[in-house]
């Protein structure tokens, strides 16, 4: 039964996530793409997941998470590690998931299915599950600061540089201006730069899905989770993004190609700069406290957002199609529903180990210390005596 429910949980958390984070990471492709099949683009973004995940399961010993379940401040180890077991309550979280996708709710899945699950794991193994609490600050804080520097980075660029460049796309959209046909290298650079953000999103969103299965994977486990993952993806494709795609399509100009070229490029730096952890490091190198420590997930929920808020209010300051009111309005309820699901992730980690509790569940008991050194003892005293060497 164990076993059901951690098969269970990951089919859930791999649906809930693809279909929640990807579309925050493919969703511009999608929407600029809607007339092409949608298996070509199934295709294209299966193949890199698969070539990301086997680089994540190669280089880092059997674990496709990229290492970072067991980032240092983090450490959510699989209960069959410690002797637990999976319960129905492992399932809550990605079911919760589910659900708020199906609302439309861009919720951040870093820190609704991997808070809670540290709570369960803080649970079975006896400790206080407010440590699911400190992790859940520790990614907030990564989060945060991804919001503000892709905010920032967003503001800036279409501000100063992209702006006249989106008043054209705008005026040949509206039929302003004569729309000539695109140079083909505009198809190229967007699949390109897709692919690189895409890639990017992967390494730091793995740990999500990931956190159901043991630490270490065989080839086959690898190869049966990476078969569900791609069918889902096609499923995700076919269904032309969902709800949450609308994030994505009311924003000013992210049905064309070059416009949505420019905000992958720009995520996609985003998350890199993030993977290679350039602000721990340096705190380290300038001997200060490190604000989180290396390979810590972060919700690229809330990086996204801050890039597409920024770029909504550098082209309204720019191209004043919109008023302050409407664009303040779609900033602000993009950020309050991925508040409510950062409100949802800390609810769920602190209930969860209660209803545990008052359903009759225990702690996983270690065993105690005479134990181990009685077994040393016996184990000792059972070892054959190596014989004296003859002269």
């Amino acid at each position: 039964m164990s076993e059901l429910f951690m098969i269970l949980g990951f089919a859930l958390a791999a649906y809930a996530i693809v279909a929640n984070d990807s579309i925050q990471t493919l969703g511009t492709f999608l929407a600029s793409n809607a007339k092409r099949p949608w298996w070509t683009m199934w295709i294209w973004i299966s193949g890199i997941m698969v070539v990301t995940v086997t680089w994540g399961w190669v280089s880092n010993g059997g674990d496709p998470a990229f290492g970072r379940l067991a980032a240092e401040g983090k450490n959510v180890p699989h209960p069959f590690q410690y002797g637990g077991v999976f319960t129905w309550l492992f399932v809550l979280p990605p079911l919760a998931l589910v659900i708020l996708t199906r609302m439309g709710i861009p919720v951040s899945t870093s820190l609704l299915v991997l808070t809670a699950f540290k709570g369960m794991v803080a649970f079975q193994q006896g400790k206080d599950p407010k440590s699911a609490v400190d992790l859940f600050t520790s990614m907030m804080k990564k989060s945060l600061v991804g919001y503000a520097i892709a905010f920032a980075l967003g503001l800036l660029i279409f501000y100063l540089v992209l702006a006249v460049f989106e008043r054209k796309i705008r005026a040949e959209r509206e039929g302003k201006k004569p729309r000539n046909e695109l140079h083909p290298g505009w198809m190229v650079f967007q699949w390109l730069s897709t692919g690189f953000l895409w890639s990017m999103w992967l390494v730091q969103d793995l740990a999500n899905i990931f956190t159901y299965l043991p630490r270490t994977l065989s080839w086959w486990g690898l190869a049966l989770s990476l078969g569900g993952m791609v069918l889902l993806q096609g499923y995700l494709f076919r269904e032309k993004g969902g709800k949450i795609q609308k994030i994505v399509t009311k924003k000013t100009n992210t049905l064309d190609v070059r416009s949505a070229t420019f905000i992958d490029l720009m995520y996609g730096i985003v998350l890199l700069f993030f993977k290679v952890d350039y602000i721990p490091k340096l705190f380290e190198m300038m001997d200060m406290t490190v604000p989180w420590p290396q390979k810590m997930p972060m919700s690229t929920t809330w990086v996204f957002l801050g890039l597409l808020a920024g770029r909504e209010i550098g082209i309204a300051l720019r191209l004043r199609h919109r008023g302050k009111k409407k664009v303040t309005n779609i900033v602000f309820s993009d950020a309050g529903k991925a508040f409510f699901g950062s409100v949802i992730a800390v609810l769920l980690a602190m209930f969860l180990p209660m209803i545990a509790k008052f359903s009759g569940m225990v702690p996983v008991e270690p065993p105690e210390p005479a134990a181990i050194e009685e077994s040393v003892e016996v184990s000792e005293q059972a070892a054959p005596v190596p014989a004296t060497p003859q002269e």
